[in-house]
């Protein structure tokens, strides 16, 4: 089963872009992704840990951007909510095969790589850069 919480992550982000400063309960955040309000604090507290949104207490409270879009980067994001590697490690293999042995470093410097490039991708984005993207603006205008 794949993980979404990067992809939760940046739903949540864009509608609070589009809020504009305006606090966005977990609640309402969680209509929109369609999951748990508990699941939205969770993740808003990872967020928040990284410095990418701040919270409001009270009844009027909710959930801002810390920062202008244009300085939150994906890869920032993404950095902030996954704790696992991107590719799973091979466990299991038999220490006493030459091919078990080797393909466990072969595999963590190759996927390594890939996950480095993923990132340095990603990093070139930044939440702006989605915000005022085609299908965001479309969709807003509609």
């Amino acid at each position: 089963m794949q993980n979404s919480r990067f992809a939760v992550a940046i739903h949540t982000l864009v509608l609070l872009a589009v809020k504009a400063g305006k606090p966005t309960s977990s609640d309402y955040i969680a209509g929109s992704v369609g999951t748990n309000p508990v699941l939205i604090r969770r993740l808003m507290g990872e967020l928040r840990a990284a410095g990418i949104v701040d919270s409001r207490a009270g009844a009027t409270g909710g959930f801002v951007l810390a920062k202008p879009v244009e300085r939150i980067g994906l890869d920032e994001i993404y950095r902030a909510v996954e704790d696992a590697p991107l590719f799973a490690r091979h466990e299991n293999a038999n220490p006493n095969c030459p091919i078990g042995r080797a393909v466990g470093p072969l595999l963590d410097r190759v996927l390594g790589e890939a996950e480095s490039a993923m990132v340095q991708s990603l990093k070139r984005t930044t939440l702006g850069d989605l915000l005022h993207s085609q299908e965001v603006v479309t969709q807003l205008a509609g």
